[in-house]
Order: C-alpha cells, then sequence, then structure tokens
C-alpha cells in the first residue's frame, strides 16, 4: 500500500464549543498506481482526509502512512522527506500561484527539494508537456494568463516534484466542460506514463467513472464504501440515500435494462455505453 490510515479521527475546534468529527475512525489503504476517486456530499470529509497524506493536518488520533512510513512518528526532516511523495493540488489552485513567472511557479517545488539547476529545468518541461501548456508562457507573469491556463500552471507545479502521489481536489472545478475535460485528459495521460498513484475528488459521477479505477465514498466523517467503480455504483440506492448519484448514462442502462432490454446495468460512460449498444445491435439483442 502506499498511503495507510489506521482508525485515523481529526477534530476541529477541540476543547471549544465549536469541537466537531471531522474524520472519525477511517482506516484504508491505497494501493500503488491506483487511480482513485473519492466522492461525498459537502462536510462528508473528503478534503480533511486528502489533508492528512501529506501532513498538511495532523490526526487527532490514529495514524497516516505513506509507502510504510508514518507521517507522525518520524523526525521533522523525515517528514518533509515524505511529505514530498504526495503532490497535493487544492480546489482552485490558481490562487496559490505567487512567483513572477510561469517557470519559476513550476520551479519552486524541484528548488526546495535541493535539485540541480539541470534537475530542475527538466523536471519543469516535463510538466509543462503534461499539462499542455505552450512553452511560450514560461518567461509570462502566471497572472497574464486565463483562468484555465493558471489551473494547468498549478497542476505542473505539483507534477514537477514527481510525487508518487498526486492528489487533486475538484481541479476541474469552475472550468467550461471542455476545460473540464481537457484536465482531466492530461490527469488521465500522466497516471498511465508515470504509473503513479493519483487520488481524485470530484463531485461529478460522470468525472469518477470514466477515470477511477477504484472509488471511496466518504459519508458523515466516515468511509462508507472502498471498492470498485461496479461495486461501488451498483449500491445506487445506497448513494442516494445519503445525498450522491450515479452517473445519469448509468441510469439508462439501468432502466433499459429493467424493460426487458438485453443490456448491461454495468455501464457508466458514454463510450461504454455506445459499445454496448453495437454489441447488441451485432447479436439482434437490439433492433
Amino acid at each position: 500500500m502506499i498511503i495507510t490510515t489506521e482508525n485515523l479521527t481529526y477534530k476541529y475546534g477541540v476543547g471549544t464549543p465549536f469541537e466537531k468529527t471531522a474524520l472519525n475512525n477511517v482506516s484504508i489503504g491505497i494501493e500503488d498506481g491506483d487511480y482513485v476517486g473519492i466522492i461525498g456530499h459537502t462536510g462528508s470529509g473528503k478534503s480533511t482526509l486528502i489533508s492528512h497524506f501529506n501532513a498538511i493536518l495532523k490526526p487527532t488520533s490514529g495514524r497516516v502512512y505513506v509507502d510504510g512510513e508514518d507521517l507522525w512518528q518520524e523526525n521533522k526532516l523525515k517528514r518533509i522527506q515524505t511529505r514530498f511523495k504526495v503532490g497535493l493540488v487544492f480546489q482552485y489552485p490558481e490562487y496559490q500561484l505567487f512567483e513572477d513567472t510561469v517557470y519559476n511557479d513550476i520551479a519552486f517545488g524541484p528548488k526546495n527539494m535541493g535539485l540541480s539547476d539541470k534537475d530542475i529545468e527538466q523536471r519543469v518541461m516535463m510538466a509543462t508537456e503534461f499539462v499542455g501548456l505552450d512553452k511560450k508562457y514560461l518567461e509570462k507573469s502566471p497572472f497574464d494568463l486565463s483562468g484555465g491556463q493558471k489551473r494547468r500552471v498549478a497542476i505542473a507545479g505539483v507534477m514537477a516534484m514527481s510525487p508518487k502521489v498526486l492528489v487533486l481536489d475538484e481541479p476541474a472545478a469552475g472550468l467550461d466542460p471542455r476545460g473540464r475535460d481537457e484536465i482531466l485528459a492530461r490527469i488521465r495521460e500522466y497516471h498511465q506514463e508515470t504509473k503513479s498513484t493519483v487520488l481524485l475528488v470530484s463531485h461529478s459521477m460522470e468525472d469518477i467513472a470514466k477515470n477511477a479505477n477504484s472509488i471511496i465514498v466518504m459519508n458523515r466523517a466516515e468511509c462508507m464504501m472502498h471498492a470498485s467503480v461496479k461495486e461501488v455504483f451498483e449500491k445506487a440506492e445506497e448513494l442516494e440515500k445519503i445525498g450522491l448519484d450515479i452517473p445519469q448514462i448509468t441510469k439508462v442502462f439501468i432502466s433499459l435494462n429493467k424493460l426487458g432490454y438485453k443490456v448491461s446495468p454495468d455501464i457508466y460512460t458514454v463510450e461504454a455505453a455506445r459499445d454496448e449498444i453495437m454489441r447488441c445491435i451485432k447479436d439482434g439483442d437490439v433492433k
């Protein structure tokens, strides 16, 4: 496992009238190289959970292990080194940009890792290519870019550290459909080429279904499910009870199946729907 939590509990405002449990005894294990979707209603604990993976938050109780290392049992230097293994991209990451040029913003993480100028340049170029940013922007101010371009720069800044785990909190929030698809496609390409672990927090069931291999479902500060995409979306009624949904295309195929059409109800993407319809036509199940 690349990330493991054992009875992870986190409380805000401990000892005050505003004390609130944001995570309650969460025990999960994330496989090295997996692409994991994290879903849950607002306030379910998603962002609090991922903020523990690179020691932004310290557990009230329980343990967090990254690549076998207990984040809070090692010395400070060791924790910093472990933190570089988990790259966290916050929601609206463009608000984190602060350097005078795009190059320097992307290079900020590698510089803090103590890399040579040559290695830093290689990391910057690699990350720039992954996010699909034209190299002509590298010497421009990040504040002169469009919203979508700023988002790419912020994500590139995390990718440039070559983390073993890339964690993204709603990376497509606020983007138009085309921008969202482009960002998610770049992240998918990064995962396939680097074989790193990717954790994607998203409210879009379609985005999760299209990209993730497995899903963590958070509900009321607890991990309600952690299973494959198929196993999670099969529990449509349970998801609806906690205010979540399944992809619209899945609803369509479940309804068709119930009406007697010989189609699989386990369809989660438009591409899979197209293939299933073509199969049915070929087999004579649909005319």
